[in-house]
C-alpha cells in the first residue's frame, strides 16, 4: 500500500486521479471486485499501468468480465481469496498527464470528484465523495457521510444534477450537495429520481 492517503487533495496529490477502486474478493481464485470511475470500465485498459495510491506501486490490473456492482479483474501476483480480500479498499490512481487532454479550463473528469470533501448549502462537512457511479439513468453522487441519515445510512446517492450539486470547486477539493432538500423529496415522494437509485446502503 502506498503511504499516501487515497482522500489526500494535497497539491502534490492532485496531479494524480483516482480510477478505480478494487472492494474486495470475487471468487476463490485470487479474483478482485473493482469498482471503476471512468466513462467506461474498458477505459482502464487504455492506461500502460495503474497505482496502489497517488505515485504508489503498480498494480498491474485485467478485467475479466462485469459483475453486480462493478467488474471482476485479475491482478498480476495474485492466486488466492485472501490476498485478493486484503486489498480491499484500495484506491487505484493513475497520473493526470496520462488521461486525454480534451478537458476545458472550467471542466473536470468525474474521477476528480472522488475524494473531494462533501459540504451543505451553508459550508458545513457533510462527509466525502465516494464514488460517481452510474446504473443507466444518469450519473450519481454517493457519499460516505461522517453521520448517517435515517433510511439512506451513510451512503446515499444524489444524482448529479445542478439542483442538488450546484458548486463543485476541484483546487478547493470541495463539492457543495443540496442534501437536505434531496432528503426532503425522497420523503414526499414527489421526486422522479426517488427509489432504488437513491440507496447504496449503510
Amino acid at each position: 500500500m502506498a503511504a499516501a492517503d487515497p482522500d489526500d487533495r494535497s497539491a502534490d496529490n492532485r496531479h494524480w486521479v483516482c480510477v478505480a477502486a478494487l472492494a474486495g474478493a470475487h471468487g476463490v481464485r485470487g479474483e478482485v471486485r473493482v469498482k471503476t470511475f471512468t466513462d467506461t470500465p474498458d477505459a482502464l485498459a487504455r492506461f500502460d499501468a495503474l497505482h496502489k495510491g497517488p505515485d504508489g506501486p503498480v498494480c498491474r490490473l485485467t478485467l475479466t468480465r462485469p459483475i453486480k456492482g462493478g467488474m471482476a479483474g485479475r491482478i498480476d501476483g495474485l492466486t488466492n481469496r485472501e490476498d485478493a480480500q486484503a486489498l480491499s479498499g484500495t484506491r487505484l490512481y493513475v497520473p493526470r498527464a496520462a488521461l486525454p487532454d480534451d478537458a476545458g479550463e472550467d471542466e473536470f473528469y468525474l474521477a476528480d470528484l472522488v475524494g473531494l470533501t462533501a459540504l451543505d448549502l451553508d459550508g458545513r462537512p457533510l462527509g466525502r465523495v465516494q464514488g460517481v457511479p452510474n446504473y443507466g439513468a444518469g450519473d450519481l453522487i454517493e457519499l460516505r457521510l461522517d453521520t448517517p441519515v435515517k433510511g439512506f445510512g451513510r451512503s446515499p446517492l444524489i444524482p448529479f444534477e445542478a439542483r442538488w450539486v450546484p458548486e463543485v470547486a476541484i483546487d478547493a477539493g470541495t463539492l457543495t450537495v443540496d442534501l437536505a432538500g434531496w432528503l426532503a423529496r425522497q420523503v414526499d415522494g414527489s421526486d422522479p429520481d426517488a427509489g432504488a437509485d437513491g440507496k447504496a446502503g449503510g
